[in-house]
């Protein structure tokens, strides 16, 4: 025991040095898009079937599996589950689900890797049409006291319907593993299938707190931190709590012949009361794994396991694996007198601490409350995002609503150290909701879900729920170029001049007197909230530089005010090099905010700034730009947009130590082209909304809106993809003549048909067809556009703008016939979800 401890000290100590350290990583910068909002209540997974159907199902905390399908989420649930859970008050059920907090219910959905596969016969594979779910059912053996059942987690398997695709068939339920636990907390309850083909199970610790109450191996009481010493469920290796699982669905070979037991599990005829089901123990709360099984990917197990009162952790799963807890949280030790089942205790590959608590050496990043394990990332639209593990944690406390995304990769293949990040977000990470679970589609492109209240039944002050489902997107680095919003000038010689509205001065005259200039940026108004600052440039035009010939060269350098100040009126005659009588409300070299009676002064004559300077440049005699730019300048403007109460701009000190070195710029009163300009290069930037979206959400604020493209929903023989082909509105009559006209004209014996057709090039994701016939049977184009491309074909005639209503597109298409002229006509339009 005592050398286990000296080993696993040695290994907690080298883990510390490799994961204190944030931000190496470069991550690119990332945005969320809105797929759904307001329309499910708490959602616990996100998951897609494998089937080639692009479809993702969420699972809501209450018993409901969604479908969100090109966007949207279908009207009708996938599966409805409710009654076999927990009820809810009233009721006769010991411990009712709350509506306050809770973390029983639907846990998860998982899909066997044959849903849709059938083999060369065209026969079914086994486990076609099978998924499986995770929930918290009602025990029989439900009790309090020294031996409390709270519920039983239940892992079941259902088959989709044989006539709807998107419809489960709730009759069909096989229960296949279920066990009971002591506390409604701590559940695990993630379902996936591995690359094995088999289903790993996580299966929290049974609840309550350190894992030593009762109901926990060598626990006792309800109080907390209860008895030290204790074994706990997690290092029981007779229990299934706290553990990973893993089980053949389809076997009989497991207790009760619901499931098998894969012969090639770690504790297989170990004997005692060990749990064959066991592939990996010692863990806390493992509320999501995933396998890095995308393409590129070797299948390699990531979990992040919920800590206790300090270290949130990531752990790669090996088979057999004991990740160290009661003894351990993280690499800190937990209850060092606590036994364990076996060593070596496996160290995460990173972690980090809970909001105020200081620990590690060096320190842990302080992040958040509570780990949501995530996925390596193997999807193509984010290729800078290639092989990186994306996660998050729930929120900075539990009972606020900020969780944060984050990130790990390795150092290099194989290298087995690993940086950490804390990702760059449009609109800013934190965010202003908690992060529940993320997902991934069979693109490989990854999803989080979030929610703003804490209950599984909450709903927002207008009866909406709060739960929402993002795709994570490549974001858009972007910059900014600002104008100042004050400048001035201020002069040692004459110290209650100003030049507010004139010339900007710096560098001394040939007396030697000082001139130093001042300016000031609304970066809250010129930058998006939420903006990372990436670089930040000053550029400056000289206009006079005449008298220093002899100093032809003078180092000037911008500091960080630290004081307000101000820009009056003041406006000197001719050359200005020494200012005018300041008015009230200027910046002089004495005050900050000049008033005749009652100036509010600098602390230091001259201004009050930073020690270190921003950045420097060599100015020169030759007129036109001069440029400051430095990993500073970025940083001040980040500190400013962080904490608008701390943006007092800059002021430029020249070269102070000869004199005739001064330098006069232009000011923000100067023409447009030669002002003082700031740019701020950042990011990210969401991308825009695809046509498609943003016509939806025109007419349908809420995304994830089902509208089915075949609907008319305002009766005006129109259905919705047409309207949106058009570039009318589903909601209001629209005549279908205004889409589309058709004429017949004769000469010289021949008949011509001439069509006209809307098309918005907006519309990316559709072809439009202009086709004709003489039987209605066999159709020709004659036009066609497709992905907003300019049309073309036999019979393409002209394209203009539409009267008003530009980018939208009348296109003319035309064909003349000889003979038999009984001519049909269609339009076409195909869309491609994108």
């Amino acid at each position: 025991m005592n050398s286990g401890k000296s080993a696993r000290s040695l290994v907690c100590w080298l883990t510390l040095c490799l994961l204190a350290t944030q931000g190496r990583a470069d991550f690119p910068p990332l945005a969320l898009k809105a797929v759904s909002q307001q329309q499910i209540v708490s959602p616990t997974d996100i998951a897609n079937a494998g089937d080639g159907s692009g479809r993702l199902f969420v699972c809501d905390q209450s018993g409901i599996v969604y479908i969100i399908r090109d966007g949207m989420l279908l009207p009708q649930p996938f599966l409805d589950a409710r009654s076999k859970l927990v009820p809810r008050a009233p009721t006769t059920y010991l411990f009712p689900l709350s509506s306050s907090y809770e973390e029983r219910g639907l846990l998860s959905i998982a899909f066997h890797p044959n849903y849709n596969q059938r083999d060369g016969l065209g026969q079914p594979k086994p486990g076609f049409g099978k998924f499986y779910i995770f929930y918290s059912a009602p025990s029989p053996n439900v009790a309090s006291g020294s031996s409390p059942v709270n519920c039983r987690s239940t892992i079941s398997e259902f088959s989709v319907s044989t006539t709807d695709p998107n419809t489960a068939d709730i009759n069909s339920e096989r229960v296949v593993l279920s066990y009971d636990k002591p506390q409604a907390n701590h559940n695990g309850g993630q379902l996936r299938f591995g690359p094995d083909g088999l289903l790993y199970i996580s299966a929290g610790d049974g609840g309550g707190q350190h894992d030593n109450q009762d109901g926990h191996a060598g626990g006792s009481g309800t109080s907390s931190p209860g008895p030290s010493g204790g074994l706990g469920n997690a290092q029981d290796k007779t229990r299934l709590l706290g553990k990973i699982l893993r089980i053949d669905p389809l076997g009989s070979s497991g207790p009760g012949g619901q499931y098998g037991i894969p012969a090639t599990n770690p504790f297989v005829g170990a004997g005692g009361g060990v749990r064959e089901e066991i592939y990996a123990f010692g863990l806390r709360n493992p509320w999501r794994f995933s396998f890095d099984d995308g393409p590129g990917g070797n299948g390699t197990m990531f979990e992040a396991d919920v800590g206790q009162d300090k270290v949130e952790e990531v752990n790669i799963i090996t088979s057999g694996g004991n990740y160290g807890w009661r003894v351990m949280e993280g690499t800190l030790t937990h209850d060092g007198t606590a036994p364990n089942s076996g060593l070596p205790l496996i160290s995460p590959i990173a972690q980090y601490a809970h909001i105020g608590v200081t620990t590690g050496t060096p320190a842990l990043p302080q992040i958040g409350a509570s780990i949501i394990g995530g996925f390596v990332y193997r999807g193509s639209a984010i290729p800078a995002l290639q092989g990186r593990y994306v996660f998050g944690d729930y929120s900075q406390s539990i009972a606020s609503a900020n969780g944060t995304l984050l990130g790990i990769e390795e150092t290099s293949p194989g290298s087995g150290t690993w940086n950490f990040s804390k990702l760059v977000i449009a609109g800013g990470n934190p965010l202003t909701t908690r992060v529940y679970a993320f997902g991934r589609d069979e693109a490989g492109e990854i999803y989080v879900a979030t929610k703003v209240s804490r209950g599984p039944f909450e709903l927002d002050a207008n009866g909406k729920p709060t739960g929402a489902i993002y795709k994570i997107v490549q974001a858009q680095v972007s910059t900014a170029t600002l104008t100042p919003a004050h400048d001035n000038s201020i002069y040692s010689d004459f110290v209650n001049n100003s030049n507010a509205l004139g010339d900007l001065y710096s560098g001394n005259n040939a007396n030697s007197a000082p001139r130093r200039a001042l300016f000031s940026f609304d970066v809250t108004s010129g930058l998006p909230g939420g903006a990372q600052v990436t670089s930040a440039s000053l550029t400056l035009n000289l206009k006079n530089a005449a008298s220093n010939l002899n100093h032809p060269m003078a180092t000037m350098a911008l500091y960080s005010l630290k004081a307000g100040w101000g820009e009056g009126t003041s406006l000197a005659s001719g050359g200005g090099g020494s200012g005018t009588a300041a008015t009230t409300g200027d910046a002089t070299w004495i005050a900050s905010l000049y008033d005749a009676t009652s100036p509010i002064r600098w602390v230091t004559p001259g201004g009050v700034f930073s020690s270190t300077s921003s950045a420097t440049n060599t100015v020169g005699t030759a007129l036109g730009s001069y440029v400051w730019s430095s990993q500073q300048m970025g940083a001040d403007v980040q500190g400013w947009l962080t904490t608008p109460a701390s943006n007092f701009g800059w002021i430029l000190v020249g070269d102070e130590s000869a004199s005739a070195t001064a330098r006069v710029f232009t000011s923000r009163e100067g023409s447009a082209s030669l002002q003082p300009k700031l740019v701020v290069s950042y990011n990210p930037v969401a991308p825009p909304l695809s046509r498609r979206d943003s016509w939806l959400r025109q007419y349908y604020p809420t995304p994830g809106t089902y509208v089915d493209d075949n609907a008319d929903p305002d009766n005006d023989g129109v259905a919705n993809l047409v309207e949106y082909a058009f570039a009318f509105s589903p909601l209001s009559a629209n005549s279908a003549s205004a889409g589309l006209q058709a004429g017949v004209s004769a000469a010289a014996g021949n008949t011509t048909f001439t069509l006209v057709f809307r098309r918005d090039p907006r519309a990316t994701d559709l072809t439009y067809q202009m086709q004709t016939s003489d039987d209605l049977v066999t159709w020709s184009t004659i036009t066609q556009s497709s992905a907003g491309g300019a049309p073309s074909g036999t019979g393409f005639v002209t394209e203009t703008d539409a009267p008003g209503e530009s980018p939208v597109k009348n296109v003319t298409a035309a064909e003349t016939l000889s003979v038999n002229p009984r001519r049909f006509a269609r339009l076409r339009i195909i869309r491609v979800a994108q």
